[in-house]
């Protein structure tokens, strides 16, 4: 079995302990893997998604283009995290975003049929679906509510406390479409808190 397939599984077990070590190595007899360079597609706008992705190593930024060319960055998914469109996902319907990798990425696929057949087989399995799923729309809220009741500074402080491990890894541009304010907004929110990231990336040490 694949180090990636482990460290997926190892993951499953921590959201859902009640799951034992024949259900997880029954379900690893489904999944894949796929090794992505820097600025590869894991999905296209409008595709029908056949399988989800759990990102072991590497960083990813799902965003929307408009009808002009214009590209809004909608969240980032650092490692060990998901990464699809959950509801189109699950629909069968086309996916409204783009998941573009910013550094090499390695995730491990899980077809939407075999995760079907999991919870059908396993019920112990829904469980660890219903749970991913609270985290997912937990946080897609957070993000909507960021920009009803905050402003630039607010959302900019909330993403280096959540994330201080992806400050040195995306680029100003990249961060500015995410939090929806110009360049020179930014470069003078971060000189005005400029060692907060630090600090941050130190109590996470």
């Amino acid at each position: 079995m694949r180090a990636e397939i482990k460290q997926y599984l190892q993951h499953i077990k921590s959201v859902c302990p009640e799951l034992n070590d024949a259900e997880l190595t029954r379900f690893s007899q489904g999944l894949t893997v796929s090794e992505l360079s820097k600025k590869a597609l894991y999905i296209s706008c409008g595709d029908i998604q056949q399988q989800g992705g759990y990102l072991v190593k590497g960083l990813i930024r799902a965003f929307h283009s408009d009808d002009a060319g214009n590209e809004k960055n909608i969240y980032f998914i650092p490692d060990n995290e998901y990464t699809f469109h959950y509801a189109s996902f699950m629909d069968k319907s086309p996916c409204p975003l783009s998941f573009q990798c910013l550094e090499p990425c390695l995730i491990v696929n899980f077809p939407l049929d075999h995760l079907h057949r999991a919870y059908s087989d396993m019920p112990k399995f829904e469980t660890y679906g219903r749970r991913i799923l609270e985290h997912k729309l937990k946080v897609q809220q957070q993000r909507l509510e960021s920009f009803l009741f905050q402003n630039a500074e607010q959302r900019y402080l909330d993403f280096i406390r959540q994330y201080p491990q992806l400050f040195n890894r995306i680029s100003l541009s990249q961060l500015c479409s995410y939090l929806g304010v110009e360049r020179q907004t930014l470069t003078r929110i971060r000189k005005k808190n400029r060692l907060r990231p630090v600090i941050l990336a130190l109590l996470c040490q």
